[in-house]
């Protein structure tokens, strides 16, 4: 009874393969299962852990384009003020820069206007009759009358810029000044028209006294020749 018989053993054998036979497909059938359960599951909570983090993502993505609207119309807003604090500058500017082209009564009637005025016409005419006056006596030389033309072109040049700048100092929208830089331009006109009157009047005095003193030497030399009988040259 202790020792099996051969046949015993063969059965037993038998036996063990048929029941590994049977469950080792099934422990096959379960573990395969598990698996798949396991992956799919696994891959589940991939996908939603990718969809929370996509949901972040959006919800930030929305965040930051609140933030951006808003910072946006802040942008905008301090725009719009800054634009219209320069324009509200710009029209005081622009107000102010025009009543600097208007001239004021006290300009206008300031009466060293009306005497750079007259000193003009006076030294013009003054000028203008000694060259006459040289021209018909005759008693400079050429290059005498040609020196005196070119003083009196010159003067009259520095008199017409003195004229054309009164007559911008004095119309309005001409020039951007204050009264007082006005009547400032004024007074250096007039300082200026009568420095040039001074140096007219003794300019044309001396050509006036050389040819004065021609005109005796040859009247006294005329009334010799005739006393004495000595025939002219």
């Amino acid at each position: 009874m202790a020792f099996m018989s051969n046949n015993q053993k063969q059965n037993d054998m038998k036996m063990k393969l048929l029941i590994l036979t049977i469950l080792l497909p099934a422990c096959l059938i379960t573990g395969k299962s598990t698996a798949q359960s396991f992956s799919f599951w696994d891959l589940f909570g991939q996908q939603g852990k990718k969809k929370k983090l996509m949901a972040a993502q959006v919800s930030g993505i929305y965040a930051y384009l609140d933030a951006l609207k808003g910072g946006y119309n802040i942008m905008h807003n301090g725009l719009d003020l800054a634009q219209e604090l320069k324009g509200g500058t710009f029209a005081l500017h622009s107000d102010y820069f025009s009543s600097l082209e208007q001239v004021s009564p006290v300009v206008q009637q300031n009466p060293k206007g009306e005497a750079i005025t007259k000193l003009y016409q006076e030294l013009t005419q003054r000028l203008n009759m000694e060259i006459s006056w040289q021209k018909k006596q005759g008693l400079l030389k050429s290059n005498e009358l040609t020196y005196l033309e070119k003083v009196s072109a010159n003067l009259s040049k520095l008199w017409a810029q003195d004229m054309a700048e009164l007559n911008d100092l004095l119309t309005p929208g001409k020039l951007q000044l204050t009264d007082q830089q006005r009547l400032d331009r004024l007074d250096k006109l007039y300082a200026g028209m009568k420095d040039k009157v001074t140096f007219a009047a003794s300019f044309t005095a001396k050509t006036r006294a050389l040819s004065l003193n021609r005109m005796r030497a040859k009247a006294e030399n005329e009334q010799i020749q005739k006393l004495y009988g000595i025939p002219k040259p």
